[in-house]
């Protein structure tokens, strides 16, 4: 819908104060001579009719018609239509019915077709007018026009991120699921555990994530259930250490943005090695700063744990759009694979 905008929301009251201003200032403009400001604002009340016939047909007809679908060369043909028979009816309203009626003494006949007086109405006391209302018509299209845009933006963004948020919920079950799976095939008495873990995971996601901010806190939550998960699948030969420090609380982030580094941690760095792994994650809040730094183990080689792996992941192709439409310059967001261990740095400010 197109918005409109009155003043005081008054849409007559606007166009009062429009021809009160363009009487005052016409009659400033043309009072040059001894007759002073009264007679020219007379004159001016006169020509008032054809000022507002081009402006009215002009910013209702000609523009939608002609100016907006860029159909420029017809705009110009019936701006210059429009301007001849505005100036044409001017002549015909005071020669015939205004100056008679109401200056009898000091009037006397003219013919209308003065090619001169036509012409000079025409470009003198019109134009300006309808140059004026098509500047206001066209930035206001222009307005109007960037508003939609933005509006479609936002609506494309949202949209995008909305899918991209859910992909992460089938992606994390199915990870999750595979745990549970691997704990029921050895009978495991802590799958009863996993399955209240996920219960509260699946809760997270399907509920407290609708936001689009959450606590940190939250998320930290989040993660630490999903931790508990993982050591209670690979028990004793997983070291985990999760850390948050600095000034959590109270502090707001997109929600599921940080659980897809903890995954590929566990993913592509935990569990196809057969010794003790191990996985760090250090959360940490500073100066304005979020900053999330998550290290894994590897035993090397460029297969399945190959930097590959971990760059090109669902999880993390979907969490670095997220954090380019979430976050746009302002995150960084760094991986690095050393011989022994990959690194994910991410800096996030709020």
């Amino acid at each position: 819908m197109t918005r409109r905008f009155y003043i005081a929301g008054n849409r007559l009251l606007t166009h009062i104060l429009f021809w009160m201003g363009y009487l005052f200032v016409y009659t400033g403009v043309h009072a040059e001579s001894e007759d002073g400001l009264w007679a020219y604002f007379l004159i001016e009340l006169q020509g008032l009719p054809a000022a507002m016939l081009v402006t009215y047909v002009n910013i209702y007809f000609l523009f939608p018609r002609y100016f907006r679908p860029k159909r420029y060369v017809s705009y110009a043909a019936g701006a210059v239509a429009l301007l001849f028979v505005a100036s044409l009816l001017n002549r015909i309203l005071i020669e015939r019915f205004i100056e008679p009626r109401f200056f009898p003494d000091t009037t006397y006949y003219e013919p209308i077709f003065v090619w001169y007086l036509l012409f000079k109405v025409m470009l003198w006391f019109l134009a300006p007018v309808l140059l004026f209302t098509l500047l206001i018509k066209a930035v206001g299209h222009w307005v109007e026009q960037e508003r939609l845009h933005q509006d479609t933006m936002r609506e494309k963004l949202a949209a995008e991120l909305h899918l991209l948020k859910a992909q992460v919920h089938p992606h994390f079950l199915f990870n999750t699921l595979n745990n549970l799976y691997a704990l029921t095939i050895q009978s495991a008495p802590a799958a009863p555990q996993v399955v209240l873990k996920l219960s509260e995971l699946m809760s997270y996601m399907l509920y407290e994530s609708r936001s689009e901010l959450i606590l940190l806190e939250k998320e930290i939550a989040h993660i630490k259930n999903y931790v508990a998960l993982e050591k209670l699948r690979y028990g004793d030969r997983l070291d985990v250490s999760l850390a948050a420090s600095g000034e959590t609380e109270g502090k707001m982030i997109a929600p599921l943005l940080l659980i897809p580094f903890v995954e590929n941690a566990f993913k592509h760095g935990v569990s196809d090695e057969t010794d003790d792994v191990w996985v760090t994650i250090d959360i940490k809040v500073k100066d304005g700063w979020l900053g999330v730094k998550v290290e894994n183990s590897h035993a090397g080689g460029e297969g399945r744990n190959g930097m590959d792996a971990v760059m090109g992941g669902i999880g993390l192709q979907n969490v670095r759009r997220r954090l380019a439409l979430l976050y746009p310059d302002a995150h960084k967001l760094t991986l690095t694979k050393e011989a022994e261990y990959y690194t994910v740095d991410l800096k996030v400010r709020f």
